[in-house]
């Protein structure tokens, strides 16, 4: 398939992302990713992941690599669906203004649930699950969809991270207990991830913002806290995120069990 690279969407560690237009006849717009080719390891290993979840339902597709010549530099370029909707902090932000709607935020974090699903059933973590790496795309049924993207920190199910002390895998504010300083990717670490987005959903804001990088590290080692659940949930909404936000990896719930939970499919705790 021809291309012609188009406006710059954003940029990140891993290089930018461009809108592409096809110029083979029938294909949508897509987004590129691009990076010269002598740093491109982190989005060669994106298009490994993303081909062999391909078709799967809450993941963003991807439709392969290529290389290109620019400015007498090889460049590596990864093709992904293109999101017209931004990433969940649009939607978040532009769309509902600042907080969405607990019936809403049911549904996305269905949505949500699925991908981290597809991705733990194959073998893998994500490792940065953030709303700025979901994206968000219309739909005829109602709500937007929504789709994981961004898997340049993805780590195989029980590598061993050996990373510094005291220091986080992904984003810090969204990140587990057991995810600061060296120990075994597991997927626990995307659901107490998830709660965080769910939070984030409800009240507009990450928990735990503020306290900056010590303040964090405090808070999930040595104080042995837990993000505070907005009181104006439900009950089943606080049970959820309660789920999450097991301490202990091995008591957090699954993305599967999750998907039963009375908070996603949308039954009352009697």
């Amino acid at each position: 398939m021809q291309w012609v690279r188009g406006k710059c969407l954003g940029k990140g560690s891993y290089g930018s992302v461009f809108l592409a237009h096809p110029t083979t006849p029938d294909w949508p717009l897509l987004a590129v990713k691009s990076a010269y080719f002598r740093k491109s390891s982190s989005l060669m290993k994106e298009r490994r992941i993303l081909l062999g979840l391909f078709g799967s339902e809450g993941i963003v597709k991807c439709y392969g690599s290529c290389l290109s010549l620019e400015f007498f530099t090889t460049v590596y370029n990864l093709l992904m669906e293109f999101a017209p909707g931004g990433c969940l902090l649009d939607l978040i932000n532009k769309t509902y203004g600042g907080k969405i709607p607990e019936n809403d935020v049911r549904q996305y974090a269905g949505m949500i649930l699925k991908g981290l699903s597809s991705i733990h059933k194959n073998g893998y973590v994500h490792c940065d699950l953030k709303p700025a790496n979901i994206l968000v795309f219309p739909s005829e049924q109602g709500l937007s969809q929504l789709k994981i993207a961004d898997f340049g920190l993805a780590k195989e199910l029980g590598e061993r991270d050996l990373g510094k002390p005291c220091s986080f895998r992904g984003t810090p504010l969204y990140m587990s207990p057991e995810s600061v300083g060296i120990s075994v990717i597991r997927p626990a670490l995307d659901i107490w991830s998830l709660g965080c987005v769910v939070i984030e959903m409800i009240t507009g804001n990450p928990p735990c913002k503020g306290l900056g990088m010590q303040g964090l590290l405090n808070r999930l080692v040595l104080e042995s806290g837990s993000p505070d659940i907005p009181e104006n949930m439900s009950r089943e909404g606080k049970d959820f995120l309660s789920k999450c936000f097991m301490r202990k990896y091995y008591e957090r719930w699954t993305a599967d069990m999750l998907l039963n939970h009375p908070f996603i499919v949308e039954e009352k705790f009697t």
